[in-house]
């Protein structure tokens, strides 16, 4: 048997390898059959805002989760295995007993590789479930994509769980349906995202970031200035979000906004539960937006009393209509905060995208990411004060523009620079702003590395020159994306 691939990154080497050989050494000697890749992202502009109905622009990182799989006919299991096994326990879980309920009581990294198994599976018409139903699962996966970073490395893992599962399956599927597949999926654990992480992942061009549009989704791909490079550096403030209602609460303080301003305007409230579906109803400009925002949002924090007050609900109807499972405990919302940052926001992000188009400087386009930044830490407040260290600190070394990245409160950041002195920057910031910073054991090319526009998710189907296992001649033939 031969791997017809090699996959490197700019930093280290995902170990496949090592991993070909944590498979044989967990599953019996038994070989995968195929491969997945799935990159990170970074989000150059557009930041908490897919999941309020607006625009993104993100880039695929070289940074991956890659699983090896083979399926199983003797057992309707997946077994799980990472090749970090002083952190990660093995998993074996029955396929039927695999659902939301118990997936969303801990959000650990195996329960993430089995919403997509999940998701895979609710992709499935009686016909094909019944098709498959003898068919489990071996898989082991590895990955170089800093966790808890903002770089997506769980969406990435959930994204792989669905691709490994639908090709096993031997069910073609087109990108698009796959990222909306995943982004479904991963809501089973408890985070409540947009979208624009599976979206990337799956759909990304190498050399290019993409604006991400949705309902529907469509991705439409845009060339990077030539003379500019990202450095990503990690804050070494960590958040697990999905153990968090932060993130969850800026989607009800968002979703809070959009149905008072509908309720003030006698519009049917109710339905207004994204931003982006208020201004469509309104035919508003994203001007237009602001200024309503300053019209009808007032600056202080709103009590659960008094949304329930101008709404025309009881607590209870609000907890059903508005709030999440884990946000019905809140007892303030910040609502012109919220809703100010996602319609700048999204003017930025429409700003980004013309200037790329007509070859903008790198400078206009560092602003924007500068500006972005701002309102990510005064507005939405999901920064961290080791983020801010860490941009202020980029900025003096010149970058053109520096800005959180993900989720926030923690995890990278982002800084377009010069292609000229990217060298030097990454070595600066490697030298004096983690000089006397615990890295918790972290390599320091895991901490900041330079990266360009990857290429999204694919499946290597390994090379076999054996005689075939009698097992494969029962199954279906594995599908490409």
């Amino acid at each position: 048997m031969e791997v017809d691939y090699t996959w490197v990154t700019s930093s280290d080497n995902v170990p496949v390898q090592k991993l070909e050989q944590h498979f044989r050494e967990s599953f019996e000697s038994v070989s995968p059959e195929y491969y997945i890749k799935v990159p990170g992202r970074v989000n150059l502009i557009g930041e908490h805002v897919d999941y309020c109905g607006y625009s993104v622009f993100p880039m695929a990182i070289d940074q991956c989760i890659v699983v090896a799989a083979k399926r199983t006919t003797d057992r309707h299991t997946v077994e799980l295995t990472n090749l970090c096994t002083e952190r990660y326990e093995n998993v074996s879980k029955n396929i039927s007993d695999i659902n939301a309920e118990s997936l969303s009581k801990s959000p650990s990294w195996s329960n993430y590789f089995m919403c997509g198994v999940i998701g895979a599976r609710e992709y499935l018409n009686k016909n094909q479930l019944k098709a498959v139903e003898n068919i489990g699962f071996l898989f082991a996966i590895t990955g170089n994509i800093p966790e808890s970073s903002g770089l997506s490395s769980s969406s990435a893992l959930v994204t792989a769980a669905v691709m490994a599962t639908l090709i096993g399956y031997g069910v073609p599927i087109s990108r698009l349906e796959l990222a909306e597949i995943s982004a479904k999926c991963e809501r089973y654990i408890g985070t409540a995202g947009g979208g624009m992480d599976q979206a990337i992942a799956v759909n990304a061009k190498r050399g290019y970031a993409a604006r991400i549009d949705f309902n529907p989704l469509a991705v439409k791909q845009f060339r990077l200035p030539d003379d500019a490079k990202f450095v990503v550096a990690q804050s070494l403030a960590v958040k697990n979000k999905a153990a968090s209602n932060d993130f969850n609460t800026r989607v009800v303080e968002c979703r809070l906004a959009s149905q008072v301003i509908a309720k003030q305007l006698n519009l049917e409230w109710k339905q207004m539960t994204v931003l982006a579906t208020l201004q469509k109803s309104l035919d508003n400009t994203l001007d237009q937006m602001i200024e309503l925002v300053h019209q009808h949002l007032h600056v202080d924090k709103y009590s659960k009393s008094e949304v329930c007050e101008i709404l025309s609900v009881s607590k209870d109807q609000l907890d059903e209509l508005s709030l999440t499972a884990n946000t019905t405990d809140v007892t303030e919302f910040f609502l012109h905060q919220r809703a100010l940052h996602v319609f700048e926001e999204a003017k930025r992000m429409e700003e980004f995208c013309k200037l790329c188009e007509n070859f903008g400087a790198a400078s206009d386009l560092g602003k924007l990411m500068d500006d972005s930044h701002s309102s990510l830490r005064d507005l939405y407040q999901c920064s961290h004060p080791d983020l801010e260290e860490l941009v202020a600190f980029c900025k003096r070394e010149g970058a053109y523009g520096c800005k959180l990245t993900g989720a926030g409160w923690g995890g990278c950041v982002v800084a377009m620079v010069s292609s000229d002195v990217t060298e030097r920057f990454v070595r600066s910031v490697r030298d004096q702003y983690y000089a006397n910073r615990e890295t918790c054991g972290k390599h320091i090319d895991q901490l900041v590395f330079a990266t360009s526009p990857s290429e999204g998710a694919c499946c290597i189907h390994v090379k076999t020159t054996s005689i075939s296992d009698g097992i494969s001649d029962h199954l279906p033939s594995l599908v490409h994306l």
